[in-house]
């Protein structure tokens, strides 16, 4: 009986979502100076992330950015969901620069916009380390969908240095 309750309760948090410590509150983060929207856009893979509650049961999760003709930048994020074969999950919006290596994303169905900050990108431009003010959400966004170790300890590292628990980062699964 106690390995079917610590089963269960093991089960349940590792869906919870990441709920960053409020020490960290006030607290600086660095975002990156040079980020042009050109460099956003195409096809990312998200590699590793915090787990966030709109993600529940999702993997094979995909960032695709396009520049408009109105200056904005439109988003749609895809994954497939865990247990429903042939399921993609699915939302699309829009995002704008306001400010270095700062974003402001809407998403259709979202009653208010969301602030996502990069917070380093890669020499050669196929790395993106994402996260929020809040610091209640992060992504690592790759060009392919292979990250290595030590791609992903420098990930950590930047999240750390930015006030999140780098422990929470969860590798997301795309195949």
């Amino acid at each position: 009986m106690k390995k079917l309750a610590l089963a269960a309760l093991l089960a349940v948090t590792a869906c919870a979502p990441f709920i960053p410590s409020s020490r960290w509150a006030g607290a600086p983060m660095f975002v990156v100076s040079n980020l042009d929207a050109a460099q956003l856009e195409g096809r990312w893979y998200e590699v590793a992330s915090f787990p966030a509650r709109f993600q529940a049961g999702c993997y094979a999760t995909v960032a695709e950015y396009t520049i408009r003709d109105d200056g904005l930048i439109g988003v749609r994020n895809t994954c497939r969901v865990d247990g429903q074969p042939g399921t993609v999950r699915q939302i699309e919006g829009t995002a704008r620069v306001v400010g270095p290596g700062q974003l402001q994303v809407r998403l259709d169905g979202v009653p208010f916009p969301a602030k996502y900050w990069v917070l380093d990108k890669s020499s050669d431009g196929r790395t993106l380390i994402v996260g929020t003010p809040t610091r209640q959400g992060g992504w690592v966004l790759r060009r392919d969908p292979r990250v290595t170790p030590e791609q992903l300890a420098e990930a950590r590292a930047v999240f750390a240095r930015n006030g999140y628990d780098s422990a929470a980062l969860q590798r997301t699964r795309q195949r």
